[in-house]
């Protein structure tokens, strides 16, 4: 323990995504084993930890990754990764936020990856996310929430969306990596997001909305700009 503890202690501090990233390896570097799975999410502060991880030198089975970007990023730091579609479990799931609360309730879709996201978030037995403390908020909704669309669907769904509250946007120049378009929407009410996040994915075209409610995380890691860490372990319902 106290050797892993000094590695990462001397691992540099010059970003906010560093020192989040450093508290997530912190979290599971000594829970790791040969056979241990790591799924990785998509963006800036996720590339950090695979850097980390790598650097690290601990033995694990292999990484799943939620987006080519990542995947790319993985291949590079030359990790070993099984491709989504023939993992059937996660140890630990490691990813960004756009924004979330305490409880661990999230929304993400930031990197258009959100519906391999949610795929690896759900099969995890642990979901850690990784993001500064600006991204820490009290309710829901400051971020315009992604929600990926079947391409033929997007009038369709941009009317339902409409209709609940929203105002959706179109991101331009997106694609995801399943083919599918990114609609950001602003204004829906987000004070109960579970039955949101189930509402939202019951519109016929929707493939899979941002809202991490059904699967909240499980260990949160906020850095801020004065080189301190703010974690939270959440205590879910039993």
């Amino acid at each position: 323990m106290a050797m892993t503890t000094r590695f990462i202690d001397n691992l540099s501090h010059d970003c906010l995504r560093t020192k989040a990233a450093k508290v997530a390896l912190e979290h599971v570097i000594d829970a790791l084993t040969p056979s241990s799975v790591i799924g990785i999410g998509t963006g800036a502060t996720v590339e950090v930890f695979i850097q980390l991880l790598k650097q690290s030198g601990t033995e694990f089975s292999h990484c799943v990754s939620s987006s080519e970007r990542s995947s790319k990023a993985i291949a590079e730091a030359g990790l070993k990764e099984l491709a989504i579609a023939e993992c059937d479990r996660v140890d630990f799931y490691i990813d960004g936020i756009d924004e979330g609360m305490a409880d661990g309730i999230t929304v993400k879709g930031g990197g258009a990856a959100l519906a391999r996201e949610k795929v690896l978030a759900t099969l995890a037995m642990s979901f850690i996310t990784i993001a500064d403390s600006g991204r820490l908020v009290n309710q829901l909704g400051q971020f315009p929430l992604p929600v990926e669309v079947l391409p033929a669907a997007q009038k369709a769904v941009f009317n339902a969306l409409r209709s609940l509250g929203g105002e959706p946007v179109l991101r331009e120049g997106c694609l995801t990596d399943n083919g599918n378009i990114i609609l950001d929407v602003s204004g829906l009410d987000l004070t109960e997001p579970k039955s949101r996040e189930r509402e939202l994915n019951a519109i016929a075209g929707v493939v899979e909305n941002g809202i991490f409610a059904q699967r909240s995380a499980d260990f949160m890691a906020f850095s801020n700009s004065e080189g301190t860490h703010w974690l939270s372990r959440i205590m879910k319902p039993q």
